[in-house]
């Protein structure tokens, strides 16, 4: 709510001319404006007292939390469901965790976008579950999810391979502000489908988003807009059972940069040196963090690299547990 602009569009009593009222009075949030008394937003808008409460409600009922009572709801066992690449699901014990975060980090070229497709691939076959995969830098490609089906092994008719497909919903964006309001309306169940339950949601990759505020002069904005993601998020996981990946890169601190010294001093770092983009504010997201690195132990095969995923962080499992996977023309394996 505290990062939430207020805008013509939020409600048909808050016009042009009655947010510009606002602002002129550094109402400028719907935070701000619903912790106003209605007397004072009497007087700045004109607006009528039923006007004013009936937004101020609405408003509330839109953006606040709301208070529940655990008891009242029945706890839903999270049983894991496979990722169809066994050394990952040895990794998290079993698979993916449905109502859990996770976050794929790594340097570029690591393999975290074949991971996905790969693993978006297999929900959508194995459990027959519809997956959303946001794309935000057209990496996602339709005939490597062809070329995994292929090579898996087990042979697809053609009207199996074309549901398959069909399952995976692809959506490309370019912009913070989009994403939160998509992650938003998946958290409201907009997109649920009767004949298909929505099990995985796939967002490769953050950074390239938000390093469009990288010569922002203020903070607050891409920071309100990870605070609204964070919640969405969570809300999406929680109440639609759904897990979710998310894909951000391992970058070290720049040489030179304004107090990196202080600033790093104070961040839990990898034991490679790496912390994950998106800053400080970030780390505490995602329930938990694997990393991807290219395996120097490993012998490069023909028909394969290998890279090794290790828990960076997690709340249920063991930092510092890794395995070896390896990228090939049939996905991960």
């Amino acid at each position: 709510m505290a990062a939430t602009q207020l805008t013509a569009d939020l409600h048909p009593l808050l016009t042009e001319y009655v947010i510009k009222k606002l602002q002129k009075n550094r109402l400028t949030t719907v935070y701000s404006f619903v912790k106003v008394e209605a007397e004072q937003l009497i007087k700045i808008t004109n607006l009528p007292a039923e006007s004013i409460v009936l937004v101020k409600n609405q408003l509330i009922e839109r953006f606040a939390g709301q208070y529940r009572n655990a008891q009242l709801h029945t706890v839903q066992a999270s049983v894991p469901f496979a990722t169809g690449i066994l050394p990952i699901d040895g990794l998290l014990q079993g698979g993916l965790i449905p109502g859990h975060i996770y976050e794929f980090c790594g340097k570029s070229g690591t393999g975290k976008t074949l991971l996905c497709m790969t693993i978006a691939t297999s929900v959508a076959m194995l459990q027959r579950s519809s997956v959303y995969y946001i794309d935000t830098k057209c990496d996602f490609s339709g005939r490597k999810i062809q070329q995994i089906l292929d090579k898996g092994q087990r042979k697809l008719t053609e009207q199996e391979l074309g549901h398959t497909m069909a399952r995976i919903r692809v959506e490309r964006i370019f912009s913070p502000e989009l994403l939160v309001q998509v992650v938003e309306e998946l958290a409201t169940g907009k997109y649920h489908q009767q004949d298909t339950h929505l099990k995985l949601l796939v967002i490769d990759s953050l950074p390239s988003l938000w390093y469009l505020f990288q010569d922002s002069s203020s903070s607050i904005e891409p920071l309100g807009l990870l605070t609204k993601l964070i919640c969405s998020l969570r809300k999406l996981a929680t109440q639609q059972n759904v897990a979710v990946v998310l894909v951000n890169l391992a970058v070290r601190m720049v040489d030179g940069m304004a107090g990196s010294s202080t600033i790093e001093s104070k961040r839990k770092l990898c034991p490679n040196g790496n912390y994950p983009a998106l800053g400080r504010y970030w780390e505490s997201a995602p329930g938990t963090r694997l990393l991807l690195e290219r395996d120097d132990d490993e012998e490069p095969l023909a028909d394969s690299i290998t890279r090794s995923v290790r828990v960076w962080k997690s709340n249920y499992l063991r930092t510092g547990e890794r395995t070896i996977v390896r990228m090939t023309d049939a996905g991960v394996r």
